[in-house]
């Protein structure tokens, strides 16, 4: 039983992680994956786990992988080792700029995915 509980926190704080690089509340992200957002805060915290239905669904709203949520395994580690190089080619007083960009394509995504997720 306690790996069970192992795995549903691990699986947990990546669906929490996927939520908040998106800069999404609970409750909008929960919208978006049309379940409620108690339901997300027990798989957040590991209190729950969750059907293949729902993995899906947070997978296609939050743009990454089921080996990604499931086993932590990014299928795009060198296309994100590419983006973290040149990140790091740029001057600290560029990041706030880059945040800004990256967070407008999140939301873009965000939602064009609630539109046909509907």
């Amino acid at each position: 039983m306690k790996n069970k509980n192992t795995l549903n926190i691990s699986i947990g704080e990546r669906v929490r992680s996927t939520r908040e690089l998106m800069s999404l509340s609970r409750e909008h992200f929960a919208e978006l994956c049309d379940i409620s957002s108690s339901f997300l805060s027990d798989v957040e915290r590991g209190k729950k786990s969750m059907t293949i239905k729902t993995l899906r669904k947070i997978c296609n709203v939050g743009n990454v992988s089921p080996n990604y949520i499931v086993l932590g395994i990014s299928e795009n580690n060198s296309d994100m080792n590419t983006i973290i190089d040149m990140l790091g080619q740029l001057d600290n007083q560029y990041m706030p700029y880059i945040t800004d960009i990256i967070k407008a394509y999140l939301s873009t995504v965000n939602h064009h995915n609630s539109k046909t997720n509907k």
